[in-house]
């Protein structure tokens, strides 16, 4: 048979005159001249090029230095930024702020307060009986005109009144159409006014007028403060203050606020003010269609200085400068200029002349190369061996240290500076917001004691015993109580609703608002009422509602007793834990009577704080109670802050940078370098028989490969130099793991060996 490559045609790398041949003698090779050594070594050059892994990146030993320049490079440019947006002149967006966080609070009081109101109305109405002469109805509604001044009886396809009840309403300002349990905001003469509209039957409607009242601020009269009022109509009332423009502008400063669903707050730039602008702020008031505006004059303040930005960004370039040329000569060069000479030594190409490596490392590996190339250069004297040279370790540590030093400086020199001082509008603002949150703290209180005084009413007129359905459904339609519950004269319950109680103290009085001083857990707060019959109504407050009312005002808020223990904290506390700091000083004024503020601490140092009194509604002032409101000075943007905050988030982010360079080159470049030197060491000291794996396919994995390459040339010989195959595998070689061949028996003598001839027939005749 005939072999697989037999054939009548010639190869076609195969003279047609040329002889078959046939039989097994040996053909001699055309004798060839060797290569010069300049061609030699540009083909292993080329070759080894090829086996040698390509550093992408971030495998190459100059990425993370650049990586370090052009981020700092961006903070630089960032830092100038951020002083060049904020350095117009305007308004300090902190007095902003602070006026559309006051108008917003005080909005939101002023809807609780319609809230109960109507709340109040709605049940009173409900709870009547069908018999009740209209009049009489009149009456329980208008009560003593504190809450709703005048209330009719109207036909409600035709509005004509059947019974009224105090002053004329205006029903001319109502829609053609009247919706059940619908509050209508008006302005009428004597200012805005909320009609509420309850259906008594099919063909009667009860209307009842309330006037729309603010909670009383304190007013700055410098800044010519005033409080506006705007109903739907886009009519505008000045309910208290001042009003700093003139009452024809007022259309056009509180255009698009009517019916507003958010809050706003913006400075208006006036043409006749080179100084001064107008600072509008609003909100709306809960549901009810009405919005609540505030304006102020507030003087201009100066920005952030553009040149100082300029100069903080050139000193962080000048100092990146150095510490990236560190990074290059500590790393990036020597790794560079050895991984060349290695390159030459791998394919047998010794360079006359070597340069000069600064690191330890680099003499070491190159020192090693030259032992394994018979090489014996300068670099090997010993003049030159024991001279001293820093690792790369040490250079990357002076590079880091240079590197550090504008963000060290930048944070000392940011921190030791006066920080700001605080403008009186925002200390104003402060005793607003304390006031604020104290009154509607207050009515939250208030609002939970009606709520028992009305169960008490019911539980006179009842059977107290069966009045768990009432108190769950309390319960429900609200969630101010985490307890509601009737005792009897002896302490024992009667009916309850909600969580196991807590209070522990027998009641003090006939009703109010009480905290038990027993518990230590959590405060226990509650209102309660004794009806006449000897039963008691006792409602324990929600903690979580009380502290959401806390949590909504801007800054740290808390609330003290008389003893300035705390009772309530917005940021987490410690039940009935001393009051302590700057704010305990202004709490104790405040219990004394009044509202406190304080912009600076006895030190002298900046800061904001406010305390108010709990005297609003009356039923909330036996508690002696005052809430205390704490600034964040951080937080506050105002100029000064914008830069000092801008210098130390720079400054930060440099630092990160920093870091991440340097730990980057040290665990991907310095440790694997310094591993290879130790593996130079090995070779340098005579012993070659052990490999050197490249850790990583980057430029030290390279230079690892070139230097195994010498050790095998080394050990085998020239061979091996560089362009000799090399095992060398693919990521789809899968991993096995090969079975144990067992030991061959040993072979018996009569047999015949496997190369005897005999065995193999003459294939002589089957060859091409």
């Amino acid at each position: 048979m005939r072999g697989k490559g037999s054939g009548d045609q010639p190869a076609p790398d195969r003279r047609t005159d040329q002889q078959r041949f046939r039989g097994r003698a040996p053909v001699a090779a055309a004798p060839t001249d060797p290569p010069p050594p300049e061609q030699a070594a540009t083909w292993r050059r080329r070759a080894l090029d090829q086996q040698l892994p390509a550093a992408r990146f971030p495998a190459g030993s100059g990425r993370p230095s650049l990586v370090y320049l052009w981020a700092t490079m961006v903070l630089a440019a960032a830092i100038v930024l951020g002083f060049a947006v904020n350095s117009q002149r305007g308004v300090p967006p902190a007095v902003v702020d602070s006026q559309r966080d006051n108008v917003l609070k005080v909005a939101t009081s002023t809807s609780l307060t319609i809230q109960h109101s109507i709340e109040d109305l709605d049940q009173r109405i409900a709870a009547r009986s069908p018999t009740t002469p209209d009049a009489e109805l009149l009456k329980q509604v208008v009560g003593d005109g504190a809450t709703w001044n005048g209330a009719a009886i109207v036909e409600t396809a035709s509005r004509r009144p059947l019974a009224t009840l105090g002053p004329g309403l205006p029903v001319d300002l109502l829609p053609p159409t009247l919706t059940a349990n619908t509050t209508y905001p008006v302005t009428t003469a004597d200012g805005p006014a909320l009609i509420r509209s309850v259906a008594l039957d099919p063909v009667r409607t009860l209307l009842a007028a309330q006037p729309l009242d603010v909670d009383e601020l304190r007013l700055s009269p410098t800044a010519r403060q005033g409080v506006f009022v705007i109903t739907p109509d886009g009519k505008s009332t000045l309910m208290q203050g001042v009003s700093a423009v003139d009452k024809v502008h007022l259309p056009v400063v509180f255009r698009g606020l009517a019916q507003s669903k958010s809050s706003e707050g913006l400075p208006i730039r006036v043409t006749e003010w080179p100084d001064k602008q107008l600072v509008l702020a609003s909100a709306p008031v809960g549901e009810t269609g009405v919005t609540l505006a505030t304006l102020i004059v507030a003087d201009e303040a100066g920005g952030t200085s553009t040149i100082q930005g300029v100069l903080t960004g050139l000193t962080l370039l000048a100092m990146a400068v150095p510490s990236f040329l560190l990074m290059r000569l500590a790393l990036v060069g020597p790794v560079r200029s050895l991984l060349k000479q290695a390159k030459a030594h791998a394919c047998g190409d010794v360079p006359p002349k070597r340069r000069l490596l600064l690191v330890a490392e680099g003499h070491r590996i190159a020192r090693a190369l030259a032992l394994t190339s018979g090489d014996p250069s300068p670099s090997t004297a010993p003049r030159n061996r024991w001279r001293w040279r820093p690792t790369a370790n040490q250079a990357l540590a002076l590079a880091t240290v240079v590197a550090l030093l504008w963000p060290m400086a930048a944070m000392a020199a940011t921190l030791r500076a006066p920080e700001p001082s605080i403008p009186d509008q925002l200390v104003r603002d402060e005793e607003t917001r304390a006031e604020a949150a104290s009154t509607l703290m207050g009515k939250a209180l208030n609002n939970g004691l009606q709520s028992v005084i009305r169960i008490s009413q019911a539980a006179e007129a009842g059977d107290p015993t069966q009045m768990t359905p009432l108190l769950k459904q309390e319960l429900d339609n609200h969630q101010r109580f985490r307890s509601l519950y009737l005792i009897d004269p002896n302490g024992s319950t009667v009916s309850s609703a909600g969580r196991e109680p807590l209070r522990k103290e027998p009641l003090r009085g006939e009703a109010g608002i009480d905290l038990d001083g027993r518990t230590a857990r959590v405060p226990v707060v509650y209102a309660f009422r004794v009806g006449a019959n000897g039963v008691g109504v006792v409602g324990e407050f929600n903690i979580d509602y009380l502290l959401d009312m806390l949590r909504a005002v801007d800054g740290q808020a808390r609330i003290v007793d008389q003893d300035l223990r705390t009772i309530f904290d917005s940021k987490g506390f410690r039940a009935f834990q001393a009051l302590e700091g700057s704010a305990r000083g202004a709490a104790a004024e405040a219990l004394k009577g009044g509202t406190v503020g304080q912009a600076e601490t006895p030190d002298g140092k900046p800061t904001l704080i406010a305390a108010a009194g709990l005297t609003k509604p009356n039923t909330v002032t036996p508690l002696k109670w005052s809430l205390v409101v704490e600034q964040d000075l951080a937080g506050l943007r105002l100029p000064a802050s914008d830069g000092r905050r801008w210098t130390l988030l720079v400054a930060g982010a440099a630092t990160g940078v920093v870091v991440l360079a340097q730990v980057w080159q040290y665990y991907v470049f310095a440790r694997p370098l310094r591993r290879l030197a130790a593996e130079a060491d090995r070779i340098s000291d005579g012993s070659v028989e052990a490999p050197i794996p490249p850790q990583r396919h980057d430029d030290i994995g390279a230079l690892a490969i070139c230097l195994e390459i010498c050790r095998q040339v080394r050990h085998t010989g020239s061979s091996r130099l560089g362009g000799a195959t090399r095992l060398r595998g693919t990521e789809n070689d899968p991993t096995a793991v090969l079975p144990e061949v067992p030991p061959r028996p040993e072979a018996d003598p009569a047999a015949p060996s496997p190369g005897d001839p005999a065995d193999h027939p003459d294939d002589r005749d089957d060859r091409g």
